[in-house]
């Protein structure tokens, strides 16, 4: 394959000998590139590099120090054509996405991916150790289009690996090991997904073989060259973070009584036992039942170690292998102080998962303040997988309100100071994804896994995409910070995943929180939020947002941006100055935004997102919006009203504009851009 840089330079060498400057690097910063598949010359559009950004404080941040926040989306298996990624980008873009996070890329997704034979980025032909590159194009091209559109990546180490017998080559013991380990490996591969999903994930933290198995992944895929960018993985800041493992710890894994093939089991067992050894303690017993609060205190600390060790082993070759800085976290989900602690003192960013009811107004807990667990003081804080709850009971009985998730979720994240709010999942493969990269049978119903689908969730993704990365809502000016220190020692499951020092439900709507860990404050546990429930209406310190339980209401204004979410019950929402809506029964999202960076009383190009439902939840459609204290026509200007989500008109729609307001007419849509001029 000719690379690149090296083609570049014999097409400019060449132009320099015929007196000549080539057109495409005169105009343009476009490259010329080798399609590694089809073997043919084409010209890449890539610009020529996207911003780097850095870790300032708690903050991503660009050369002029301005924090760079991101709503994003997980990719799961996706491998799409050229003409898809062409579409699939566009959309993205469209949507207000400049994250994605790529995952389950090493899984064998042949369920999910049906446009290529192999399904994973690894050809899993007689071992894992070798990448597909026809799905390697494909991925490619990908984040070649999202580059261009300022989409980052966050990748991961692991992307749901599975190892292979024929692995056993990676290191040569003798014989015997060498046949037990493989021997191990096609037996974990035998048990069903759901009995070996925490074991793969863990193999890596206890064998050598594995633990070099991944180096080797992270190496090949950071020295691998896009060749529609020119850029190896390990130089692109597109690549802007990476995490170890997916969901898990340790400590977890083991509480949870997951089981090894025999050989990996004695692998666990000879550490345990070692450790206790170096310890003072001769008899370690069972891991899985310590008989003494002594063992309970050293499996803690074992455990802690064992991925305290893994995360700097691959931190080290990462650092070796990337010729820039990539930030790394050990994992997501709040498994244990113990292992959050670990996390406070190593990771240089954080994350949790959410998938949680929708309905934030339904009760003064939510789930903002469950996912604040692990949002660390002085730490990038992102919710790597968020949407409605899981289960099919959940999401028939919740997907009415599910379009409060986004609204709340990030205005909150702003006043909790969060970076990342990413949507799980756009796709799973591309079974639902047509040749054009965007949803093959597109309708207003919930899909937890294809949100590509779900056009109805997808209302207020431009809309709230905007608010959250402008930061259209303050922080919180008086945020507080939850101090837990150690011990940390859990013997069973349910203290384990219970978080020590939890705040009382409701204050998250009031302020800001964050953890951290070391010694407590005296005066931590006689403060209101550890002590009482606040009273409702919860309104922020910043006083721009207001959560009603009794009103089953959520309304948001401020300089830039407005919106509503919530039971309409005939008396107007509190807190709004713009939005006045002519529904007086049902459940109504709508969202009002500047899109010229102006005020929205100085605007003169607003943009609206709506999603209506009568009183028996039933989407309907058509009724009319009045915008108050918004600017009014002077001299021969008019405001023009453009449908750009919804049953679009042939003619621009007739609004109604009087000295106190502008009434928009009751027609089908879901988001509009009204301008003056």
């Amino acid at each position: 394959m000719i690379s690149v840089r090296c083609m570049l330079t014999l097409l400019f060498l060449a132009c320099l000998q015929f007196g000549c400057t080539p057109k495409a690097i005169e105009e343009t910063d476009a490259q010329i590139v080798v399609d590694p598949v089809e073997e043919t010359i084409v010209q890449s559009v890539v610009e020529p590099d996207i911003e780097p950004l850095t870790i300032q404080g708690a903050h991503f941040v660009n050369a002029d120090d301005e924090v760079v926040r991101f709503w994003g989306v997980n990719l799961c298996a996706v491998y799409p054509t050229k003409e898809q990624a062409e579409g699939l980008a566009d959309e993205l873009s469209d949507r207000q996405i400049n994250l994605v996070r790529p995952h389950h890329m090493l899984r064998n997704s042949k369920d999910w991916v049906h446009g290529i034979p192999g399904g994973a980025m690894l050809t899993y032909k007689d071992t894992s150790r070798e990448l597909d590159m026809e799905a390697m194009d494909r991925f490619d091209y990908l984040n070649a289009r999202l580059r261009e559109k300022g989409i980052y990546l966050a990748m991961s180490t692991h992307f749901t690996r599975n190892f292979m017998p024929g692995d056993v080559g990676i290191l040569e013991t003798t014989p015997e090991d060498e046949a037990a380990w493989a021997e191990g490996i096609e037996e974990l591969r035998s048990w069903h997904w759901k009995k070996s999903f925490d074991p793969i994930k863990m193999l890596p933290v206890i064998d050598e073989r594995c633990a070099l198995l991944s180096e080797e992944f992270i190496t090949n895929v950071l020295n691998h060259e896009n060749p529609y960018t020119g850029l190896s993985y390990g130089e692109d800041p597109q690549v802007l973070t990476m995490e170890v493992i997916n969901e898990f710890s340790s400590e977890y894994a083991i509480i949870c009584h997951n089981k090894f093939p025999e050989y990996f089991q004695n692998k666990l067992t000879e550490k345990w036992e070692s450790f206790c050894r170096e310890a003072g303690v001769e008899e370690a017993g069972d891991i899985y039942k310590p008989t003494t609060q002594q063992l309970i205190t050293l499996r803690a600390q074992f455990l802690r170690k064992l991925d305290e060790d893994y995360f700097l082993r691959m931190q080290a070759t990462l650092n070796k292998v990337a010729q820039r800085e990539i930030p790394l976290t050990f994992s997501n989900l709040f498994r244990s102080d113990n292992a959050a602690d670990m996390h406070y003192q190593q990771s240089d960013w954080m994350e949790n998962h959410s998938y949680t009811d929708p309905l934030i107004t339904r009760k003064k807990d939510d789930g903002i303040r469950s996912v604040s667990r692990h949002a660390f003081a002085g730490k990038p804080f992102f919710i790597g997988e968020l949407n409605q709850a899981e289960g099919g009971d959940n999401i028939k009985n919740q997907k009415p309100y599910r379009t409060m998730l986004p609204v709340a979720m990030a205005a909150y994240g702003l006043l909790q100071d969060w970076d990342g709010l990413v949507w799980f999942a756009w796709s799973h493969g591309d079974t639902y994804m047509g040749p054009d990269g965007r949803a093959a049978v597109p309708d207003r119903d919930s899909h937890l896994g294809t949100m590509m689908q779900d056009m109805q969730m997808q209302d207020h993704l431009r809309s709230m995409g905007l608010i959250f990365r402008e930061g259209y809502f303050q922080k919180s000016v008086a945020p507080k910070t939850i101090w837990v220190e150690g011990p940390y020692v859990a013997p069973e499951y349910h203290s384990l995943v219970q978080a020590r020092n939890q705040f009382e439900p409701g204050w998250q709507n009031i302020h800001g929180f964050r953890r951290a860990y070391g010694p407590e404050p005296e005066d931590q546990s006689t403060a209101p939020w550890m002590n009482d429930l606040p009273p409702n209406p919860l309104v922020s310190d910043t006083r721009e947002l207001i959560k009603d339980v009794a009103r089953d209401q959520l309304t948001g204004s401020s300089s830039h941006a407005e919106f509503f979410s919530g039971t309409l019950d005939g008396n107007p929402p509190a807190g709004l100055r713009h939005l006045q809506m002519s529904e007086t029964e049902g459940f109504e999202t709508l969202v009002l935004v500047s899109l010229d960076g102006k005020p929205l009383t100085e605007s003169q190009h607003l943009l609206l997102s709506r999603t209506v439902l009568n009183k028996d939840l039933k989407e309907i459609t058509g009724p009319s919006l009045e915008l108050q204290n918004v600017l009014l026509p002077v001299d021969d200007q008019q405001w023009t009203m453009t449908i750009t989500r919804g049953e679009k008109t042939d003619s621009a729609p007739s609004l109604s504009v009087t000295e106190e307001s502008i009434q928009l007419p009751a027609l089908a849509w879901q988001e509009c851009e009204i301008i003056l001029k």
